[in-house]
């Protein structure tokens, strides 16, 4: 058995690498524990929950959200319960199953408020944006997220703050507002640098890159993808890949190599159906239509648009859905 001062500095450890986005060795660390520790632990369960949805892993997520939430109940541990219901609602959207998602967030938001937990109120508030902004209303998750925002500031945490504002910008492009989206970018990297998570500063990197292009700029946006790409690669964080390569597909794109973007997403599809976002896929999918029937694949177009529209479906994305489904032919 641990002494306290052993798990005490064995917590630390792990809260560490979970906190550098090193979601890999967190999990290495977590299998040489003995498995009764494991399983008796919400802390542990909880930590085993998070590296594996980070990384796209989205059965065993569940697994281990399922378990800490058993254990929080068992020990009447409220606070380690709105987690493991946050951790559902997390892996449910990431799936791609909005409907099973929307119930996991209103219960862990009910629960947030009555145990006064601003920092899981803003977690829930922020997914509940994320549900927003699919279906199609970037104005009603701007409102979330700005509540998220406020919340993550009362409570401090700077990783919060850096992934509203990433998703801030991407409600703002949504409405034409470059000026307000590339602000919002600007400040999820600055955020994300001074937190000192590589897997977070790619995401923001890849978000800021991903305005650029939009407006033009396509060295630059290649520049940054490129670091993002690196940096996930070191990582071995196929979720992140897998939406940097979609990226760097319209770089390739936008310098005319057609041919090159579709085998960039074909890659990219691939890694995304083991291991990434339903969200990140069905993107991967419409960009991949639309370079198909570039390159005079009718059929393979027709393929990808379909599936395209049968994940938006999924995901409660039913704008996007339809204007996909309004190009099969």
């Amino acid at each position: 058995m641990r002494s306290p001062s052993d798990e005490s500095a064995l917590l630390l450890e792990l809260r560490g690498l979970a906190e550098r986005g090193r979601h890999r060795d967190l999990l290495s660390r977590l299998q040489a524990l003995p498995a009764d520790t494991l399983e008796r632990r919400t802390v542990y369960a909880l930590l085993a929950a998070e590296a594996h949805g980070r990384l796209g892993a989205h059965a065993e997520a569940e697994r281990w959200a399922l378990a800490a939430l058993a254990i929080a109940r068992g020990r009447g541990e409220r606070h380690a319960e709105l987690r493991a219901w946050t951790y559902q609602g997390a892996i449910a959207l990431e799936r791609g199953d909005v409907d099973a998602a929307q119930p996991h967030f209103a219960a862990a938001l009910e629960l947030a408020r009555t145990l006064e937990d601003h920092a899981a109120q803003a977690r829930c508030l922020n997914n509940l944006g994320i549900i927003a902004n699919l279906g199609g209303d970037p104005g009603a998750a701007l409102a979330s997220y700005h509540l998220a925002l406020a919340a993550y500031q009362q409570a401090g945490l700077v990783r919060g703050m850096a992934e509203t504002q990433h998703n801030i910008g991407i409600s703002r492009r949504a409405l034409g507002d470059y000026r307000g989206a590339l602000a919002a970018a600007d400040e999820a990297v600055r955020l994300a640098e001074r937190f000192g998570d590589e897997a977070l500063s790619a995401l923001a990197l890849a978000g800021r890159a991903e305005l650029h292009l939009v407006q033009g700029d396509v060295e630059l946006a290649a520049v940054e993808l490129g670091r993002a790409a690196a940096t996930y690669e070191r990582l071995q964080h196929p979720v992140g890949l897998a939406e940097v390569w979609r990226l760097e597909a319209g770089v390739a794109r936008a310098r005319g190599d057609s041919a090159g973007a579709a085998a960039r997403l074909g890659r990219a599809a691939e890694l995304a159906r083991g291991q990434g976002s339903a969200h990140t896929l069905a993107e991967i999918e419409r960009d991949l239509s639309a370079v198909l029937e570039a390159i005079g694949d009718v059929a393979g177009a027709r393929a990808a648009r379909e599936r395209a529209v049968a994940l938006y479906r999924g995901l409660g994305a039913a704008p996007a859905a339809a204007e996909i489904a309004a190009l099969i032919k």
